[in-house]
């Protein structure tokens, strides 16, 4: 296995009592270099610290705290407090029992041990920390159950596919002042009751046979379908088609169209109980060929029978890329389309759907979203990993290892199942929507 690193720390960025702190930094680092590279007992060292200022405001009086909790695969629990200053931090000591995951969630706080409560980034709130490592990863078993028919549902799947032929309404919505792009509202024809539709964008005056094509796929936005807005711009390289999860039209609507859309999506209906966003009701799945994410993969599917189609793609190179379920339908593109050449998936979602329902388990990697009911198994990314060709390379571009929407065991053993070329980027102290401000630890893994 080879491996790479980059300098790391766990930033927060802050505004304490009116003051000014966004350097403040509560730091940890794990001794060592590769934060996964531990054996089942060994001790596990985690280095905390403050850094980034030469002082507090007098408010923040001193001790300052930082109240920490620690899980593991191994299902141990403990929870503890230590004071912490700019000029002395404090080692946090585990070990694994099994092969697996530890988590270290901690938050600092002042004097009167009440928390910071300041916004950090977009997602965050207060000075926090998200810090994992990781013990034999390579030993962790996958729990979801893989559907004996498979890949004969797949193969049905494309079937029907195939039977609806590649047609296109594309509309030219370029601005007359962009030179360098050629934008375009793209409606694909698809099996299912909706097309694919998106963005593209080709390098003005492109000629045949001279670029790669890329579709980008997007994460989970619930019942908020706002308006779209073209883009401006694209790679200079490529056919850049950034396609829409749900295959409403891009264009010729206002938000009321959009807001109705989310509304059937999801089965609003006035004076019903509500029921959770589209694809997380066990429900959902009863039919797993008559399910959202079912007609979503043919819609991944056929964007790149699209993109192949184009006169100016090179005829090599086909890409896929996106993050969260956009890493998900990544995954479905790595695992299903022919002469995919590229994928690039980031903070995968549908990792080992199966892990969340494990009579019994002590397992504290659970996730969020997909229930875990047998018809959903066919849409697991790990499952999908398996069948990754050769002749793709994947890199998973960042995989949070204090993230629990997509947590790190999941998108680990996504990364051990696959037969191709692959590397995937570890970030300590990043969740799903937050990634610490540089310098931070990114460690490469690759096979």
């Amino acid at each position: 296995m080879k491996k790479s690193v980059v300098l790391w720390t766990l930033v927060a960025s802050v505004s304490l009592f009116g003051s000014e702190l966004k350097d403040l930094k509560l730091k940890a680092r794990t001794d060592k270099a590769n934060p996964i590279d531990y054996k089942v007992g060994e001790s596990i060292r985690f280095g905390i610290s403050l850094d980034g200022v030469k002082e507090l405001p007098a408010e923040a009086k001193e001790p300052l705290h930082v109240i920490w909790e620690r899980t593991g695969d191994d299902g141990v629990r403990e929870k503890g407090t230590n004071d912490i200053s700019l000029a002395q931090g404090f080692t946090l000591t585990t070990k694994l029992g099994v092969p697996g995951i530890v988590r270290y969630e901690a938050y600092l706080t002042g004097a009167d041990y009440k928390p910071f409560n300041v916004q950090v980034g977009k997602y965050e709130k207060g000075v926090k920390l998200h810090a994992g490592a990781g013990a034999e990863t390579e030993k962790m078993q996958l729990t979801t159950k893989e559907p004996a028919d498979f890949d004969a549902f797949w193969k049905d799947a494309k079937a029907k596919l195939a039977t609806v032929p590649v047609k296109a309404k594309v509309t030219d919505v370029t601005p007359e002042k962009n030179r360098k792009f050629k934008i375009y509202a793209v409606e694909i024809d698809c099996f299912g009751p909706r097309p694919a539709t998106g963005w593209m964008t080709i390098p003005a005056n492109a000629k045949p046979g001279s670029l790669k094509a890329i579709g980008q796929f997007d994460g989970y936005n619930g019942n908020r379908f706002g308006v779209p807005h073209a883009p401006s711009s694209g790679p200079a390289d490529a056919i850049f088609l950034h396609v829409n999860a749900h295959g409403y039209e891009m264009i010729g609507h206002d938000k009321a169209y959009y807001t109705e859309y989310g509304n059937r999506v999801n089965g609003v209906v006035p004076g019903a109980k509500k029921r959770a966003s589209y694809a997380l009701e066990p429900s959902d799945y009863e039919n797993p060929k008559d399910t959202y994410f079912y007609y979503m993969a043919m819609r991944v599917m056929r964007t790149f029978d699209y993109l192949k189609s184009r006169p100016e793609w090179n005829g090599k190179d086909l890409e896929a890329q996106g993050g969260s379920q956009g890493g998900l339908q990544t995954m479905w593109a790595a695992g299903l389309v022919d002469g995919l050449t590229a994928a690039r998936p980031s903070i995968t979602w549908g990792c080992n759907i199966g892990n969340r329902d494990v009579p019994g388990s002590k397992l504290l990697t659970r996730g969020w979203g997909i229930p875990p009911v047998a018809g959903a198994f066919y849409f697991d990314s790990a499952l999908h990993a398996k069948r990754v060709p050769k002749t793709c390379q994947v890199e998973i571009t960042r995989l949070g290892l204090g993230d629990y929407t997509c947590p790190p065991r999941g998108v680990l053993l996504s990364y051990y199942l696959m037969n191709c070329p692959v590397k995937a980027n570890l970030y300590q102290g990043s969740t799903h929507g937050y990634v610490p401000p540089a310098p931070n630890q990114v460690f490469t893994i690759s096979r």
